[in-house]
């Protein structure tokens, strides 16, 4: 009797476990799809212009890309013409170390970032998230060079520029799966 018990626990505990799988896997798989033709309206500013970063079409098509290659990972994107749409504004905001000073500095202080994301379904119901003025938050050791003021590189804006995607991406997610 207590063999049959212990076998019929190992089997129970099965049945739970193999259930909360096959909803985890429903939800993954039901997971909306839609259609993405890149950022509808991006505004780019700064208080002056230090020639060694990126250009703001850089900047733009930079983001636009690192959205996409995030998106089509989590399996978001579709060519289906019948399928939800998706809109994004985008503005991102450059920042320098004492840039509202007299003195103007060459190296990068942490940006700013505002967007709004709509998604429209096929019933032209509109869900939208809009996030203004994020400041971009560095690890520890890019907030040493900050003060340093050692952010003089473009690979510190693609940085930023890649956090500015991920907000974009996880923010649509949450979107999705409401």
């Amino acid at each position: 009797m207590k063999r049959f018990s212990y076998i019929l626990c190992i089997f129970a505990a099965l049945l739970l476990f193999s259930g909360c799988a096959d909803k985890f896997a429903a939800r993954t798989q039901s997971a909306k799809q839609f259609r993405y033709y890149g950022l509808n309206n991006f505004e780019f500013s700064e208080f002056y212009t230090v020639s060694k970063y990126h250009t703001p079409s850089q900047v733009r098509n930079l983001l636009n890309v690192k959205v996409i290659e995030l998106l089509n990972k989590k399996g978001f994107l579709t060519e289906d013409k019948k399928a939800s749409a998706i809109g994004i504004d985008a503005k991102y905001i450059r920042r320098y170390i004492g840039d509202t000073s007299e003195e103007k500095k060459s190296a990068l202080s942490y940006p700013f970032f505002s967007y709004t994301i709509k998604i429209v379904d096929a019933d032209f119901k509109i869900k939208t998230i809009e996030k203004r003025n994020i400041p971009f938050k560095g690890t520890m050791s890019m907030n040493i060079k900050l003060i340093a003021s050692q952010l003089t590189d473009k690979e510190y804006e693609k940085e930023f520029i890649d956090a500015f995607a991920d907000m974009i991406a996880n923010d649509i997610e949450s979107l999705l799966l409401k």
